[in-house]
């Protein structure tokens, strides 16, 4: 039995997006496993489940930070943590937000590097906070003896940005929790669209303040889609804004095509609500220009939903066969994917069909099984070096 230490510091909100909600079911599939190991949470304040804000449903005690230093989970994560781990008799550290203390003598790390969307998009950073994550995240390229990325697409961006990195990655895919994202009635779809003042038939777009995610891509293509004899179609389009100028920029965009009376802004949405949201759109429309996995598409396809999403990255790789790939920025593709399955019905049944066998290959139980892997793999060296 070994003792292995859990950065929780990404818990610390329950809007912890998807780093937070990977992190949170990995480990419910981890405590569910027959493990002999023993598992303690490291946070700066108190974690909860991502989108409830209720406390942690996990078999596992928390050490929590106090003090100056414990304002700033990062600060803690860098002064404080590497200490408390020695101090604990910690034997592997897994840091699931890609970082890691900075000085823990004896403890094997593991690391997960989500995505390097801040090498390539820099410019949607603050400038402080982009000088820290390249700081922090080339120093656990460096300092991890076992790496975790969650696609191909991002081991590859690993060991083009550090080489050094090619024999400690492993991939290990995220899963869905098939206990929320799966059909709903028709009932329940109805209802939720009556309370966000939407109606059928709708699109869904995720995360639309961020433009990395691409919506005005969406926004042009439903411009042309509802422009006559074009049938009327609503994009429901999810997320908060960051800053008051991502607000002002969509809500723009939005009066100059026109398209007020169908574009449907409400904020963010529950996991429950959005699966009902899911469950009765003609496609979840993702056209992002990068991801380190693209976790809403195995959502929505795990709802029965169609998707279209872009062929970059690790898109390809999640959606597989299950949906329609366009190149990104491509509005007459995209256009014609949303008239496609607007006006056929056959087509989105195959995609339905072929998305719900697509995502029950992500299981969080793999994704746990993997991770006890790694810890076992890191354990091994840890216990060679001692």
């Amino acid at each position: 039995m070994a003792t292995i230490g859990i950065d929780a510091t990404a818990l610390s909100t329950k809007a912890s997006g998807g780093i937070g909600t990977s992190q949170y079911q990995t480990m419910r599939a981890l405590a569910a496993l027959d493990c002999p190991h023993r598992f303690l949470l490291y946070a700066a304040t108190p974690p909860v489940t991502p989108f409830t804000g209720a406390p942690l449903d996990l078999p596992w005690p928390v050490r929590l930070g106090s003090g100056a230093l414990a304002r700033s989970n990062t600060l803690w994560g860098q002064t404080v943590l590497g200490r408390r781990l020695v101090e604990d008799q910690v034997e592997v550290f897994w840091g699931p937000r890609h970082l890691l203390p900075r000085r823990a003598p004896g403890v094997a790390m593991v690391a997960t590097i989500h995505d390097f969307w801040h090498r390539y998009f820099p410019a949607q950073q603050p400038p402080l906070n982009r000088w820290a994550d390249r700081v922090l995240i080339d120093r656990v390229l460096r300092q991890a003896d076992v790496l975790i990325a969650p696609s191909e697409a991002t081991a590859r961006d690993a060991m083009r940005f550090s080489p050094q990195t090619a024999g400690k990655i492993r991939v290990i895919p995220w899963g869905v929790d098939e206990r929320v994202f799966r059909p709903r009635q028709r009932e329940e779809t109805e209802a939720l669209l009556t309370r966000l003042g939407a109606v059928a038939p709708y699109v869904v777009s995720l995360d639309v303040f961020n433009p990395r995610k691409d919506f005005t891509t969406v926004l042009n293509a439903t411009a042309r889609l509802n422009e006559p004899p074009g049938d009327a179609l609503t994009v429901v389009g999810l997320g908060r804004p960051r800053g008051g100028s991502a607000l002002v920029g969509v809500e723009t965009q939005v009066r100059r095509l026109a398209l007020q009376e169908r574009v449907v802004l409400p904020g963010d949405l529950t996991c429950e609500e959005l699966a009902c949201l899911y469950s009765g759109a003609t496609a979840l429309c993702y056209p992002s220009l990068y991801e380190g996995f693209g976790m809403p598409i195995l959502e929505a396809m795990a709802c029965g939903c169609p998707v279209i999403t872009a062929d970059n990255s690790s898109l390809p790789s999640v959606a597989g066969d299950a949906a329609l790939l366009m190149e990104a920025r491509d509005v007459d593709r995209l256009t014609r994917y949303m008239t496609l399955l607007s006006e056929n019905r056959d087509e989105r049944a195959r995609l339905a069909a072929a998305g719900l066998a697509r995502a029950r290959l992500f299981t969080w139980k793999a994704t746990a099984e993997g991770m006890l892997t790694a810890f076992e793999e890191a354990l091994a060296l840890q216990r060679r070096s001692a």
